[in-house]
């Protein structure tokens, strides 16, 4: 049997080395696994009480360099109220759960610290570094932002065959530290950048923001930072949207199969159509060629023109021929 590439490998290796490097980062490892132990019991469904909460910050009183729960006053009445279900997460109590802690603790790391020692299978700290890693984005309130983010530990621990989420949470935050931080390891920086199943997940964290963005807005958007993917984009949409104003003038005839040329000389004169703007289209259209066929990038003046346009072609349509 081959050995395993660094690139196989790279985040066990991360998780094998977390006791070292909680020794060269705080001075003192992190037993994370008696911390587990302590708080085995509470998987039961029973009252989590105030008392309860003292498990999570030994040994070595790791917790405090992060972290404070609110005082007792604060949530105990609260806690008291409730009995959590820990064994029958994660499933359709989840999110309640999630919610549910977030409500008394009013932080959802402290809510992710809870669930990540009950039940380590499953869950993961809510973190800095392992955001950082990921290209976490909020969702619209926190609770879908925690559960997103368990979506990819989950699918993580899946796609490497890791025992638990917690072992991944442990493998990110030491990869954190070898990218980012003081004990940086280039080798192991390198397997991440050059990961793609990591890569996929970061690149739809970043972009699933934007999918509710029309291609218009998109390529506005992308301008400045990927100026040359901005262009694809509008100039894809420009054809688009030249054939939907086709559909609304009823040149159905026009819509798809016809040359985009012929298209642009076929659209009447009244509405938003002029002979003007008629022949700043054929313009754009040898711009998209020469795109196209050729790579050849627009200059600035003719790309400015292309999102004005293509936004003002959006809104015609939206607007509707008169």
């Amino acid at each position: 049997m081959r050995p395993a590439s660094l690139q196989e490998s790279y985040l066990r290796e991360c998780l094998n080395e977390f006791p070292a490097i909680c020794r060269l980062k705080y001075g003192v490892e992190f037993d994370f696994a008696s911390i587990e132990k302590q708080v085995e019991h509470l998987r039961c469904r029973t009252p989590l009480i105030y008392a309860d909460l003292k498990l999570f910050e030994s040994p070595v009183d790791w917790f405090r360099r992060f972290w404070v729960f609110p005082p007792k006053d604060n949530i105990e009445p609260a806690l008291t109220k409730e009995d959590f279900d820990f064994w029958n997460l994660p499933g359709r109590n989840e999110v309640e759960t999630i919610r549910r802690l977030l409500y008394i603790f009013k932080s959802i790391e402290l809510a992710s610290i809870i669930l990540r020692f009950i039940r380590p299978e499953h869950y993961s700290i809510y973190s800095s570094p392992t955001q950082h890693m990921l290209d976490i984005r909020h969702g619209r309130d926190l609770v879908e932002t925690y559960s997103a983010f368990l979506v990819n530990m989950r699918d993580i621990k899946g796609h490497y065959g890791f025992a638990r989420v917690a072992d991944v949470d442990m493998a990110l935050w030491v990869l954190h530290e070898k990218c980012f931080g003081r004990h940086q390891d280039p080798k192991i920086a390198e397997a991440y950048r050059a990961d793609e199943f990591l890569l996929r997940l970061r690149v739809n964290n970043l972009v699933a923001p934007l999918v509710e963005f029309s291609e218009a807005k998109l390529a506005r958007a992308l301008v400045t930072v990927k100026p040359d993917m901005a262009v694809v984009i509008a100039c894809h949409y420009f054809e688009i949207l030249i054939r939907k104003l086709a559909g609304e003038y009823k040149l159905k005839e026009m819509d798809t199969g016809s040359p985009l040329e012929t298209v642009i000389d076929e659209l009447p004169n009244y509405g938003p159509v002029d002979s003007v703007r008629k022949a700043l289209w054929q313009k754009l259209r040898l711009a998209r060629n020469d795109l196209f066929h050729e790579g050849k990038i627009p200059g600035q003046h003719e790309k400015q023109i292309l999102m004005d346009e293509i936004n003002q072609l959006e809104s015609d349509i939206k607007a509707g021929i008169s």
